[in-house]
Order: C-alpha cells, then sequence, then structure tokens
C-alpha cells in the first residue's frame, strides 16, 4: 500500500511536466472526456484504449497511428470534431 502511494505521488508529480509540446494537467481531475466516439482522423469506431491528452482534454482514436498523424494538427481534426465531421487521412488500418 505505502508502495502505491508513493508510485501515485511521482505519476501526479510528473504530469505537470511538458510532454509532445502540451502541457499537461496537474492532476488527472484536470482532464476532460472530449467524449468522441469517432476518430477524429479515421472516421472508424475508437478503441477506448487508445486516447490522446490535448490541452486538458482527452481524445480517443481507432489505432495510434491517428494519434501520430493528429499531432501534427490537432487544431484542424478538433474543429472537424466539433462539426460532427472526420478526414479520412489515407492510412490503411
Amino acid at each position: 500500500m505505502k508502495t502505491m502511494i508513493i508510485l501515485g505521488f511521482l505519476v501526479l508529480s510528473f504530469i505537470s511536466v511538458s510532454w509532445a509540446g502540451q502541457v499537461l494537467p496537474k492532476t488527472a481531475t484536470d482532464v476532460v472526456d472530449a467524449g468522441n466516439a469517432t476518430c477524429p482522423v479515421s472516421g472508424d469506431k475508437v478503441n477506448p484504449k487508445v486516447s490522446y491528452i490535448y490541452e486538458g482534454k482527452k481524445y480517443h482514436f481507432c489505432c495510434a497511428m491517428c494519434i501520430k498523424d493528429f499531432k501534427k494538427d490537432p487544431k484542424k481534426y478538433i474543429a472537424q470534431l466539433e462539426k460532427g465531421e472526420s478526414q479520412h487521412d489515407g492510412h490503411m488500418h
């Protein structure tokens, strides 16, 4: 139990560190789930185990390859999500 508490503290202390150019939320409760059921990149159904946190929101994707594409132009894909659209970029799953 003591190990779990220490591990939890360490994880939370690293969350505020910048990752991939984005400042992550300070705590897990600061993260808001975007709630998307379709991948913002491919338009396919999301895999709930594949997600990425961007500017305090947790976006879900169908595969890791889509996260890589999302990172190239996140604002484009977020705008498409907000419109209820997605853009297939041609990569194969």
